[in-house]
């Protein structure tokens, strides 16, 4: 919130019990200062001996030190805050704790409590002289080579100024080839991420792609953030790893290692032709046609190697009477010239191999999975979910949403199509026809080519129900499923069809 000196500002916090008993509260302020890079702080009671009027919890009156909450029931507590003329301009900070707290303790009693608080943050920003800066001090990888697209990235980021600001933006992520494989979020949903005056907050994220050999190599990372109320303002950040698998590697430098001495030494074989129909030796000295006379070489044209065997294989066709006699010809002439042969294969396999591997290393959409804070909150984003959320903004609001029928339980999709967000689209779908999906996720580790539905054998109809709907998928009862997703949608690739 924000005030200016001299202004008083009302408001309340709702307490809820949830107890089958009525429960007594108690109303305490403190201010509150960070503690380490990751979020925590701490509270600090106001000392009657220090008390000058400087800090928020003086500023902060609760209309009641304690309340009694009746069962089951919700009650506002009010406060105001009086700001005081000559409050500095910036930040201030503070926490109110509402909790319950054990009766004195009587004499010679050995009774031993316990007491829970919650706790609401109050952060407020006196205007005045504002300052607004900010920085990413480090942004990095905490491994520069990995053998699977499994990375942990750390991004720390420094205020500078004099109020709390909330850094919000995202981390893409790209393969050597310029292709996005992941887009991380860093807090554009929650208000969770704020990083107060002269401090650094350290954020976690660990990033899962989907795996593919044709993007093995150099990934960079690039982290965008903005922030500031008055004027927006932006910093960026980028970092560098590799994927690598070791195993791979060193069978992509064999093939290559491989096809340049190959070339060489079709390059050599075919020189050596060449010399010897111009009557050379490969030591490059004439060919002597007698002791006494020396035979001159003759001019040879660069293909002309390739037009003798095309000439010695119409020859051999002319001289075959019957369709056995040319076959047995066609495989003469093969064995009479396999070097030849062998190296148009491995060169066309070459070939193949490099169209196959650029196809597949500039796809522009591949699965992937986000770990925010993963030794925190541990939330959890998929590609299919925000290829979900974006499906929502626009195809779902043109789609009449139908009742859910014949009570179908909750509905678990997984992708296993090795497409990126076919099971979004299968969610889309099936959400418009009235079923409710309780999770959405990719299983890297498997590609399958048939959909199949999962179910508890006592689903067995409303799965029948649900099969006829994706236009007769396969169906397979597992006793073991858990009653509270008793059906799993395997998506394979064969849905492509479906949604094209």
């Amino acid at each position: 919130m924000t005030a200016n000196p001299a202004q008083e500002w009302d408001s309340s916090i709702r307490v809820i019990n949830s107890n089958p008993q009525e429960l007594e509260v108690y109303i305490d302020i403190v201010n509150f200062a960070p503690q380490g890079e990751v979020g925590q702080g701490v509270f600090i009671p106001v000392s009657e001996d220090e008390s000058q009027g400087k800090t928020l919890a003086e500023w902060i009156k609760p209309q009641m030190t304690s309340v009694v909450i009746p069962p089951e029931k919700t009650v506002e507590i009010p406060f105001g805050i009086a700001v005081p003329e000559d409050a500095p301009p910036g930040g201030h900070f503070a926490a109110i704790l509402i909790g319950t707290k054990p009766p004195k303790e009587q004499a010679g009693s050995s009774q031993v409590e316990t007491s829970q608080v919650v706790t609401s943050l109050v952060f407020l920003r006196v205007t005045g002289d504002i300052i607004e800066n900010g920085s990413i001090r480090e942004f990095r990888a905490t491994k520069s080579l990995v053998e699977k697209p499994e990375v942990d990235f750390e991004l720390r980021f420094q205020n500078e100024g004099n109020v709390h600001i909330l850094p919000q933006g995202d981390i893409k992520i790209y393969n050597m080839w310029g292709q996005e494989r992941g887009v991380i979020p860093v807090n554009q949903q929650a208000l969770f991420g704020n990083v107060l005056p002269n401090q650094i907050r350290k954020y976690t994220f660990a990033w899962t792609g989907e795996w593919s050999m044709a993007d093995m190599g150099r990934y960079t990372a690039e982290v965008t953030l903005g922030y500031g109320t008055d004027q927006r303002q932006f910093a960026t950040s980028r970092t560098y790893f590799w994927v690598l698998p070791w195993k791979l590697t060193l069978l992509v430098f064999a093939i290559i290692f491989g096809f340049i001495l190959l070339i060489t030494w079709a390059i050599r074989l075919y020189i050596e032709k060449m010399l010897s129909m111009a009557g050379v030796s490969p030591s490059g000295r004439p060919i002597f046609a007698q002791p006494d006379k020396l035979k001159r070489p003759k001019k040879v044209s660069v293909i002309a190697p390739l037009e003798e065997g095309i000439l010695d294989l119409s020859q051999r066709f002319q001289s075959s009477r019957s369709v056995s006699q040319k076959v047995s010809n066609s495989f003469k002439f093969i064995k009479q010239y396999h070097k030849f042969f062998f190296i148009v294969l491995a060169v066309l396999s070459f070939v193949a191999f490099i169209i196959w591997f650029t196809k597949n290393a500039t796809v522009s959409d591949r699965g992937y999975e986000v770990i925010v804070d993963p030794e925190g909150s541990n939330i959890r984003i998929s590609s299919e979910q925000v290829e979900y959320d974006d499906m929502k903004e626009t195809d779902i609001k043109d789609i009449e949403t139908l009742p859910k029928p014949n009570d179908l339980p909750l509905i678990k999709l997984v992708n296993r199509s090795g497409v990126s967000g076919l099971a979004a689209k299968l969610r889309v779908s099936l959400e418009s026809k009235g079923y409710e999906i309780s999770d959405l996720s990719t299983d890297f580790g498997v590609k399958d080519q048939n959909t199949v539905i999962v179910y508890h054998p006592d689903f067995i109809d409303q799965a029948l129900n649900l099969s006829a709907e994706i236009e007769g998928v396969l169906l397979s009862a597992y006793a073991d499923a858990p009653l509270n997703e008793p059906i799993t949608i395997y998506v394979g690739k064969d849905y492509v069809s479906e949604v094209e």
